[in-house]
């Protein structure tokens, strides 16, 4: 199986179809064995991190995943502003930070980052802990964007749920994404259309999207927020 890019897209602030929020995630593979000890460092370091406004922090563990994924942990950065991210990544440097970069890598195989930005949101008050990202290598974003907003006017999903671009990152072609996230596994378990209308409308965007390439499913459980 090829080797994708996995994106993990997290807690979004804002709601109106064409707005934005920007995105950096790092992703760690963790040796089994350390996954206590990184997920200590990561909340000793970022519990006492002062961030800048209007930016925040999901670390969440990837729960279900393809065969070749093969990063265990991400670390999601978001903000409304790509200006106030900019000022958030800059900050992670100094003493501390070096320190905190030492100790990491000494308990993970290997590490990545990616970056991007949303551009439709719906339910943005919606802060549920499981979340669930499709990737896409998308010829025409456009169209495809145009797809997904006619989708979802027949397509009621309980949960928060973004569609946007991977800008940084990438490495087999994927450049779009989907997400949505699940207030408990139960509600994971039965995504997908519940009525006539429903299933219609996922009939007619797979068609219109047909020719987009779908690269890979996975699933992320929330272990805390910082901000």
């Amino acid at each position: 199986m090829k080797k994708y890019i996995y994106i993990i897209i997290f807690l979004f602030s804002i709601s109106s179809f064409g707005q934005q929020i920007f995105w950096y995630n790092v992703h760690l593979e963790v040796k089994p064995s350390n996954t206590s000890s990184v997920e200590n460092l990561v909340d000793n370091f970022y519990s006492n991190f002062d961030f800048p406004e209007n930016t925040s922090m999901g670390f969440s563990n990837i729960a279900l995943k393809g065969q070749d994924f093969k990063e265990t942990h991400v670390l999601s950065f978001t903000s409304s502003s790509s200006e106030s991210l900019a000022e958030l990544r800059s900050a992670l440097s100094g003493n501390e930070w070096d320190l905190y970069i030492a100790e990491i890598e000494k308990h993970i195989s290997s590490a990545r980052v990616s970056a991007g930005k949303s551009l439709g949101i719906y339910n943005q008050d919606i802060d549920y802990p499981i979340g669930q990202a499709w990737i896409f290598e998308v010829n025409d974003t456009s169209s495809f964007v145009d797809s997904f907003e006619k989708l979802m006017k027949s397509f009621n999903f309980e949960g928060y749920l973004a569609i946007g671009q991977i800008i940084h990152g990438t490495s087999r072609g994927e450049n779009m994404y989907i997400y949505g996230t699940y207030k408990d596994l139960n509600m994971a378990f039965n995504f997908g259309p519940k009525t006539g209308n429903e299933n219609k409308a996922f009939e007619i965007f797979s068609k219109e999207v047909a020719d987009e390439r779908y690269a890979q499913s996975f699933t992320r459980v929330l272990i805390k927020k910082y901000e």
